[in-house]
């Protein structure tokens, strides 16, 4: 069904909703993993450390996403004990934990942290689309994201996301991170738009869609994995597989507008 009126204010989630934020941590983490153990290898007796027992590849091992979802939980870039996360990894895979490997792992994640980071292929258009269409061009457009200010920031510079939005909201800088409702009473604010108004589009069942519906917004839940919705989790008013799909719902290039 095609949300009517036209909202006045389409918010967007900007991590895993805008730009492939979850495969490029996971790539990042991986290479910093790698280039840790070549880094280190010629201060390590025999060389570099060699994966557990069959295995040739520490980052092919069954639990090695695990790992990496805890290296990411531990946001590597901004806690100091990021090495000591690191150096567990190396252990429970058969590699010593070694220090020196483990802190040039850390080193080279810090110093690539955006590496591999864009937006998906259709978001840019999307947005454009959105600003052009004569169904939304009057509609303000903005970007609500949870994170630290200095990651979110540059996050945002590196996509060039700024000249495609009229406000940009970061949660450390609002005080509140989704799911709190005042970050998205602050979004209504600077949209100039009531609840009713307002679509608000994510990937984050707990923090996006409950947050947003708890807030009375409109909702479009992108689900880009396909995955069911599970008990206990807020039904969105509407559900997409990627971004691009706002525009047919709208009804840009349908002929509907």
């Amino acid at each position: 069904m095609t949300p009517n009126p036209a909202p006045r204010l389409l918010l967007f989630d900007l991590d895993d909703t805008l730009c492939d934020y979850t495969t490029a941590r996971d790539l990042r983490l991986r290479l910093a993993f790698t280039h840790g153990l070549a880094r280190s290898a010629p201060a390590i007796p025999g060389g570099a450390p060699r994966p557990a027992a069959g295995t040739t590849d520490a980052a092919a091992a069954p639990d090695f996403p695990a790992h990496i979802e805890r290296l990411a939980a531990a946001s590597v870039t901004r806690n100091p004990h990021g090495s000591d996360h690191f150096s567990d990894l190396l252990r429970d895979h058969g590699l010593g934990g070694d220090p020196a490997t483990a802190a040039a792992a850390i080193d080279w994640y810090r110093e690539n942290r955006f590496h591999g980071l864009a937006l998906f292929e259709d978001a840019e258009a999307t947005l454009l689309a959105l600003r052009r269409d004569p169904v939304t061009r009057r509609s303000r457009i903005g970007l609500v994201t949870n994170g630290p200010s200095e990651v979110q920031r540059a996050k945002i510079e590196v996509l060039a996301v700024e000249r495609l939005v009229d406000f940009i909201l970061v949660s450390e800088e609002v005080g509140a991170w989704k799911p709190d409702p005042a970050i998205f009473a602050e979004a209504l604010r600077r949209g100039g738009a009531a609840p009713a108004e307002t679509l608000f589009a994510g990937d984050s069942m707990e923090h996006d869609m409950a947050g947003a519906s708890a807030a009375g917004l409109r909702t479009v839940w992108v689900n880009r994995d396909g995955r069911s919705r599970q008990p206990g989790e807020v039904e969105p008013d509407h559900e997409i597989r990627r971004v691009g799909e706002m525009l047919p719902l709208l009804g840009i290039g349908t002929g509907r507008g």
